[in-house]
């Protein structure tokens, strides 16, 4: 499995794309002119109504949309208002526009960049093919410039890895804030990952579809199955366990809110 990307955007006016740790190799960001459509809309749309944004998830802490745009079109005007988490679903190109500038964008299947909201913008779809995206805003906002680890801060260490007769797993933390923590799952065939904690309220997000077995430490269990880009969202602190229910490797994200 490759190891994880990550870039950190400040904002159209000065867009900078840093390596988390290295694991980042730096983007090329020369300006060029989108080949965008005609919008009937003045202003920003609200996400909700661009018919290539589709919500996944709502609650007091994130809004969860699927971003799915066919080739060499482009999305309306839109508008986070909060600093929102890009997910590539796959291997992606496209640009994003506002501003008066054009930022051109290549991310790998699993990469992910974080944004500061506010900025007016247009995503167009370079390639030949569907782009797909999943795009996580924090109504508390992510404060990327501050990190307690990743995102250029020091290193996270709080990572996990095993091999056994359970199979085989990491669970690796890629950025820490004073209002999320954003880590990486990887679970092998039938794999198990074992006990652990959530200090929160978090969301799980499937990379790829996925079938988990949920194991609480009050004996109870349940099992779930998602597809490519949907959310199970958790609201309280628990201590639970995770199995991989299929045989082939799979991955998954996990956002948890402070």
């Amino acid at each position: 499995m490759s190891p994880p990307r990550l870039c950190l955007g400040f904002g159209f006016s000065i867009w900078l794309c840093l390596a988390a740790t290295a694991q980042v190799p730096r983007s090329e960001l020369d300006v060029h002119h989108p080949a965008s459509r005609s919008s009937s809309a003045n202003g920003p749309v609200d996400m909700k109504s661009d018919h290539f944004f589709h919500s996944v998830l709502e609650n007091d802490r994130v809004r969860v949309f699927k971003v799915e745009i066919p080739a060499s079109q482009s999305s309306g005007i839109d508008q986070h208002r909060h600093d929102y988490i890009v997910v590539s679903l796959g291997k992606n190109d496209f640009e994003i526009a506002g501003g008066g500038m054009t930022f051109p964008m290549q991310m790998d299947n699993g990469e992910m960049q974080v944004l500061k909201g506010g900025a007016l913008h247009r995503i167009t779809n370079r390639s030949d093919q569907m782009l797909r995206l999943l795009e996580l805003e924090v109504l508390r906002e992510v404060h990327p410039e501050q990190p307690v680890c990743g995102l250029g801060g020091r290193r996270c260490t709080d990572g996990r890895f095993g091999h056994s007769d359970t199979g085989t797993y990491t669970q690796s933390t890629l950025f820490e804030t004073d209002t999320v923590k954003l880590a990486r799952v990887e679970l092998g065939p039938e794999s198990l990952l074992p006990e652990h904690r959530h200090q929160r309220c978090h969301v799980l997000l499937a990379l790829a579809d996925v079938s988990l077995r949920d194991e609480t430490g009050t004996d109870q269990e349940r099992e779930f199955h998602l597809k490519t880009g949907q959310a199970e969202w958790y609201s309280q602190a628990l201590v639970h366990s995770l199995k991989n229910l299929d045989k082939q490797d799979v991955q998954f994200i996990t956002v948890e809110f402070k």
